[in-house]
């Protein structure tokens, strides 16, 4: 039933583009439905989609983003050893989902002082590590003081991503 709405609510949008119901129409439409349904068949979800906690993860974004402009403001106008110091930490994410680690890696380089430089994965010749193995990103951080807390915030991080974004074998009851 899920397959047959879209491709209905397809159908429909073409009699409305032609602006008349004939056999012609009908017939052309259900080819051209046909012809998308085989091109863009569906493929099968691997996370599920929290709306709260995804909410929740965008409000963390936001403060992250608003906070870091913040030290960001600071070190350019206020510069001193302990603001300008930089260096890159190596973190390693916990879930082996390429989707988590990109959201994580995307949200880590929007925000100010911070760059995702890469995502390593443990063998990178083989295909099948990639959907086994977390990776480990490396971020260059303005303004390192504690590489332990860098870990344990970006670990953070990707905890509130898997509860927005969860993986279908942790799906939560």
């Amino acid at each position: 039933m899920t397959r047959l709405l879209p491709t209905l609510l397809a159908l429909v949008v073409w009699l409305a583009l032609w602006g008349d119901i004939s056999v012609i129409n009908v017939v052309s439409g259900i080819v051209v439905v046909a012809i998308l349904a085989v091109l863009f068949r569906p493929t099968p979800r691997r996370h599920t989609l929290h709306p709260l906690a995804l909410v929740r993860l965008l409000a963390v974004f936001v403060w992250r983003l608003l906070s870091s402009s913040a030290t960001v403001v600071l070190a350019v106008l206020a510069p001193t050893p302990a603001r300008l110091r930089s260096g890159v930490v190596g973190v390693g994410l916990s879930h082996p989902s390429p989707l988590v680690a990109t959201i994580v890696a995307d949200a880590i380089s929007l925000t100010p002082g911070t760059l995702t430089l890469e995502a390593r994965y443990a063998d990178e010749n083989e295909d099948e590590t990639v959907e086994t193995t977390p990776p480990v990103l490396y971020i260059h951080v303005l303004g390192l003081s504690d590489p332990a807390a860098i870990r344990d915030d970006v670990q953070r991080l990707e905890r509130l991503v898997v509860s927005a974004v969860t993986p279908k074998n942790e799906d939560r009851a």
